[in-house]
């Protein structure tokens, strides 16, 4: 995929997470919560990929697993786009989508924070840092 596909996924993911967190609101719903804090990882994890290839890492050079996504953006991110990433994980995919103890004010905020994350990536040059 090239770095346009991740940031399109990345959208659409993002979207999702915004409908779902809607849902869950109006009807106070904490598993429709959790379920939004999952789409919003997997667009974190969409933007990571772009900022990756941005970078010059090969689409199939792409970590797989959370430890290595972790290690490469810590290695080509700049250290606004790494406590970015931090936060989301820590707050999306670990207390939202894991543990559920994400409430609905801080939710809204981390999708504002993934909406950023998002941006910043979209508007980075693909020099090697």
């Amino acid at each position: 995929m090239s770095v346009e596909e991740h940031l399109k996924e990345a959208k659409e993911l993002y979207q999702k997470a915004l409908e779902e967190f809607e849902r869950a609101r109006e009807k106070n719903d904490g598993i429709v919560l959790r379920d939004a804090c999952g789409k919003g990882w997997l667009s974190t994890v969409e933007v990571a990929n772009a900022l990756l290839i941005k970078k010059g890492v090969e689409e199939e050079e792409l970590p797989r697993t959370e430890r290595g996504r972790r290690y490469m953006v810590f290695r080509y991110g700049d250290k606004e786009l790494r406590l970015l990433y931090l936060s989301l994980r820590d707050s999306l995919h670990i207390q939202g989508d894991y543990d559920g103890t994400l409430n609905f004010d801080e939710m809204e905020e981390y999708l504002s924070d993934l909406n950023l994350y998002i941006q910043k990536v979209e508007k980075l040059d693909g020099a090697l840092q």
